[in-house]
């Protein structure tokens, strides 16, 4: 399974999870505006959005690696993805 995120896509998970993380963690006030001054840098367009959504799908790709194993069909036997990659 792959999925990647474009990113006008990362850049709305991003400010969906600041969002909370200011509305609801709990964190210093000072820690606010620092997530705010964080998220104001990667803003729509910019260098460093893009990446960001670079290194998100690059998360997400070995978090979903990890997650699935398949099994492939070698020499009349299956083994998982896991032990090929050993």
């Amino acid at each position: 399974m792959h999925i990647i995120l474009e990113t006008d896509e990362a850049w709305s998970l991003m400010t969906l999870i600041t969002a909370y993380v200011i509305d609801r963690s709990g964190i210093s006030q000072a820690g606010k505006q620092k997530v705010r001054r964080w998220r104001t840098d990667r803003a729509g367009g910019t260098v460093e959005m893009d990446v960001l959504a670079v290194a998100m799908n690059e998360a997400l790709g070995s978090f979903l690696d990890e997650k699935m194993t398949r099994l492939i069909r070698r020499r009349g036997r299956y083994i998982s993805t896991k032990e090929l990659a050993q």
